[in-house]
């Protein structure tokens, strides 16, 4: 089994290198292999410049996808993996499309999973908490426009 890992972004580091460490076969997947070598070469040779239709070349049933792409990728990912017999994981929300892919992939015994990571709906949560305790506090001004941005996600 080759764990495909797609997307060397700043969340996607922590939890790339420590499936390398643990001696698991990766092969990494982005869109500039200079960025993965940089975040990973250190560990492994086996980086290639994110392209579809090569990764499917190289997918082989009962292989992992990971995808730490942005959210736009991961319905077409899970549409190959669903092809091709493998299974796919991505720290996003569930999309309409592709909790449209959950009967398919279930038929085939294949695990899709979605929203892992550190903080899925846990930033929405913290947000709500967060405005709540402002709007609730004497430096409250409803002429203030909020804004909220998480700095945490990923797979850790």
């Amino acid at each position: 089994m080759t764990i495909h890992w797609c997307g060397t972004g700043l969340s996607a580091i922590p939890g790339l290198r420590r499936l390398i460490e643990a001696g698991h076969d990766v092969s990494v997947w982005n869109r500039s292999t200079d960025k993965a070598r940089a975040a990973v070469g250190d560990l492994t040779d086996k980086i290639h410049a994110f392209d579809k239709d090569a990764l499917a070349k190289l997918l082989k049933p009962g292989d992992v996808v990971v995808s730490m792409l942005p959210g736009d990728w991961h319905v077409p990912l899970a549409e190959l993996c669903l092809g091709t017999g493998v299974h796919f994981v991505s720290s996003s929300y569930i999309a309409p499309e592709m909790r449209a892919l959950d009967e398919a992939a279930r038929d085939k015994g294949l695990c899709f999973v979605n929203e892992i990571g550190l903080d899925p709906g846990i930033d929405h949560l913290m947000a709500h908490h967060l405005v709540a305790d402002y709007r609730a506090s004497p430096a409250f001004d409803a002429g203030n426009d909020l804004s909220f941005t998480s700095y945490c996600g990923g797979v850790p």
